[in-house]
């Protein structure tokens, strides 16, 4: 399958990167799948989160919706500022070829070194959903420096995690590791999708990528600036793990329950 990563920078209001990057997943030659990044129409303008963020109802007819359907291919439309009952959580979407939407999670883990807790509530796992003959899973950015929740869902079946992300270039060297970490450790593809460009003083520069379950870096081609493509086999999960089966090879019962203070018990 081909499967293509768009990290443009944010430009414009929330409905210009909407378009923009839902127009970018379906340029020739279109691909099986398109990942967006994290928050990629509004960014974390924090203060103004709570204005832009948009109904649960309005999930599932936003143009990344239209694109999926019209094109006949799946978009993991990164994360949005979805309202809920109970705060603003940050939601990643995903959408069918059938421009339905197929998948929900949410970010559980807030950064709030940056203040992200000021503007959002901490969200909750979406477990995995069926694609393309496999599993698929979901975790947002800040989500990948916490490895219990990609084991869970790993040992829930997941074959392909999908990472949409805001990660400072700074930073980058250590998204790729995480990634190709949790790619390693359950021997399933991971899938890092970045913000492209500068925003609000911070450069990121997209620069994300797609792991083998071996925990080597796929390489990519360029489409257009921004915009890269990435060939992968889903059943070289099998292939992996047929040779070494990391999550069979577990022994729960010895790892324990680590509290408070570092105590194992």
């Amino acid at each position: 399958m081909i499967l293509r990563l768009v990290e443009l920078g944010i430009d414009g209001s929330p409905d210009e990167n909407m378009h923009r990057f839902s127009e970018a997943a379906v340029v020739s030659p279109v691909p099986d799948a398109a990942v967006l990044p994290e928050l990629f129409t509004t960014g974390y303008v924090l203060d103004s989160i709570s204005s832009l963020a948009i109904s649960e109802e309005n999930i599932k007819d936003l143009p990344a919706a239209s694109a999926a359907g019209e094109h006949s291919i799946w978009i993991i439309a990164g994360s949005l500022p979805v309202k809920t009952d109970c705060g603003v959580v940050n939601r990643m979407v995903v959408y069918s070829p059938e421009g339905v939407l197929a998948y929900q999670t949410e970010k559980v883990h807030l950064f709030k070194q940056m203040g992200e807790d000021r503007a959002f509530i901490p969200g909750k796992c979406g477990g995995t959903f069926p694609f393309m003959g496999t599993t698929g899973t979901g975790i947002v950015c800040y989500d990948l420096r916490f490895p219990e929740l990609s084991r869970r869902l790993a040992l829930a079946g997941a074959e392909i995690l999908f990472v949409p992300a805001e990660w400072p270039g700074g930073r980058l060297e250590l998204f790729r590791s995480l990634l190709r970490a949790r790619a390693a450790e359950a021997q399933i593809f991971t899938v890092g999708c970045n913000l492209g460009g500068e925003h609000l003083g911070v450069m990121f520069g997209g620069g994300g990528g797609v792991v083998h379950p071996g925990g080597k870096m796929i390489k990519g081609r360029d489409v257009i600036e921004g915009v890269s493509d990435f060939e992968i086999d889903l059943a070289d999960v099998e292939l992996i793990r047929s040779r070494i089966n990391c999550l069979q090879d577990r022994r729960p019962e010895e790892y324990g329950t680590v509290e408070q203070g570092g105590r194992v018990r």
